[in-house]
Parts: structure tokens; sequence; C-alpha cells
């Protein structure tokens, strides 16, 4: 349990290699999952939980984000990284951080195909978070299981402009993007 609770807490280093998973097992061309057995039938869109809605890459997201004058939310993840599936279950799917999320560009950033804009960013463990405001300046930062811990509270705070607190100080930077 102690391994586990480190491995979270950490999240998982950059490597050199590639891990290929195979496809899905269990899902429905359109996405929805579906109970195994031989009469089961899928679940409709109203039994999906709601999700973040992302933009693939960020040279999408910020071309988007700069046209809509919104602030960014950056999800950095490896596909070798299990913490990295596991936060998008878990902390980034809280139907809170959800509605807030609809008022930011999402993008998600694959290590894998863009180690440019981790090395840009100096990303150098997975999964982490990182909030930018319509400005361009860095807001929040964080890595592993620490990556969605007052997330909501830091979106809502992006949004109504203020920079006080715990996410300006510990998380911040002003550093522009």
């Amino acid at each position: 349990m102690a391994a586990l609770v480190a491995g979270l807490a950490v999240g998982c280093d950059v490597r050199d290699e590639r891990v290929h998973t195979p496809r899905s097992r269990g899902v429905w061309p359109n996405g929805v999952a579906f109970p195994h057995g031989p009469l089961a039938e899928p679940r409709t869109a109203s039994a999906t939980p709601p999700s973040i809605e992302y933009v693939e890459g960020y040279e999408a997201g910020a071309r988007r984000a700069m046209a809509s004058r919104l602030p960014q939310l950056l999800v950095f993840r490896a596909s070798w990284c299990r913490w990295s599936g596991a936060i998008t279950r878990g902390p980034l799917s809280d139907p809170v951080l959800v509605a807030r999320s609809r008022r930011f560009v999402c993008v998600t950033i694959d290590a894998d195909r863009d180690a440019a804009t981790c090395r840009d960013f100096g990303v150098t463990a997975f999964p982490t978070v990182v909030v930018i405001d319509a400005e361009g300046r860095e807001r929040y930062r964080a890595t592993g299981a620490e990556a969605a811990v007052d997330l909501a509270a830091t979106l809502e705070q992006v949004l109504g402009g203020g920079a006080g607190g715990r996410v300006a100080v510990e998380r911040g930077s002003t550093r522009n993007y």
C-alpha cells in the first residue's frame, strides 16, 4: 500500500520507451462502453459520466485559446504511465471540475507524440496539469496525485481574475507562453 501511495504522489518519470496498448474491448464504435454478456445492450449516452472535452495537442489548443481569449487547462500525459489514465478517470472526472472546465480550452498533450512541447514546458513527470490564464501566464502546476488538488478552486480563481492564495504563491509563475 505504501508503494501505491508513493507512486501516486510522484507520478511517472519521462522514459525513452514507447508502450503500445491493445485496443479497448467492450466499447462500441461511438466510444460508449457496453456491459459484457450474450444479451448485453449498449449503455445510453446518459449513463456516461460527464467528462472534460479536450483538444488534442498544444498548438491546436493554443490557437483556439487565443482566438476565443479563454484560459487553458493543459494535461500532460503518457500512454505508458498508469497514473496518467487514473487521474482522468478519477479526480479529473469530478462533476464540479468538469463544469468549470467548460470555460477553458482543455488540452491533452501526449508525451510520446509531442515530446518537444513537454520539454518547452519543463515537464519531466506525468501526469502534469498546468493552468494558463487568458493573458498567457502560468497560474497552476502540479504533478502526480497532486495534479488535481485544488484544481476546481484554481479554475474558479483564474476565471474570476483573483490572484491571491495558495495557487499564485506556491504553484504559479509569471512565465508567458
